[in-house]
C-alpha cells in the first residue's frame, strides 16, 4: 500500500461517517465529508460517465466553455465538471482559476491524500460558503473501512 493509500485510510478510518470534518486548523472553512451517503452520491456521480478519468469532480457554475471560465459553487444545481491534473500544483493553479484563494488551494492539496495522483476528489461549496471535499470511493473500499471502525 502506497503512502498516499495509506493517508486515506487513516483518515477515512479516522473520521469515516462524519459530515463536518475541519482537517486544518490554518483553513477553518476547509470541510472533508466522509459521510457514507456523500460517498455514495460522489461515487454514483462518477460512475455515470464512464468515458471520462477526471480525478477531480468540481460543482462548477457553467458546465460548457473552459473551466477556468467557471466558478466553484455549491452541489444544488450545479454542473458537475471532471477534470484531470496531474500535480499538486497543477490542481493548484486549477482551483485559484475558479475561485479559491491560494492558501485555500494549498491546504487541499496537504489534506486530501491522493488529489491529483492516485485518487478521486469531489469539490464544492456547502451551503454555508465552506469548501468541501469528498473522496469518490468504490463501494467495496467504504464497506471495508466501515467494517473495520468499531461502532460508537
Amino acid at each position: 500500500m502506497s503512502d498516499t493509500s495509506q493517508h486515506l485510510v487513516a483518515l477515512l478510518s479516522a473520521h469515516y461517517g462524519q459530515e463536518d470534518v475541519v482537517v486544518d486548523e490554518s483553513q477553518p472553512t476547509l470541510r472533508i465529508n466522509l459521510h457514507p451517503d456523500t460517498l455514495s452520491i460522489w461515487e454514483e456521480e462518477y460512475n455515470r460517465a464512464h468515458s471520462s478519468n477526471g480525478n477531480l469532480l468540481l460543482a462548477c457554475e457553467s458546465s460548457s466553455g473552459p473551466i477556468e471560465s467557471t466558478s466553484l459553487t455549491w452541489v444544488v444545481g450545479s454542473a458537475i465538471r471532471r477534470v484531470q491534473v496531474k500535480s499538486h500544483n497543477e490542481c493548484q493553479i486549477l482551483l485559484q482559476s475558479i475561485g479559491l484563494e491560494p492558501e485555500m488551494t494549498a491546504a487541499i492539496t496537504r489534506n486530501c491524500p491522493g488529489i491529483a495522483f492516485d485518487s478521486i476528489w469531489a469539490i464544492y461549496y456547502e451551503r454555508h460558503g465552506d469548501v468541501v471535499a469528498s473522496p469518490v470511493l468504490p463501494s467495496e473500499i467504504r464497506n471495508d473501512i466501515a467494517m473495520k471502525i468499531p461502532p460508537a
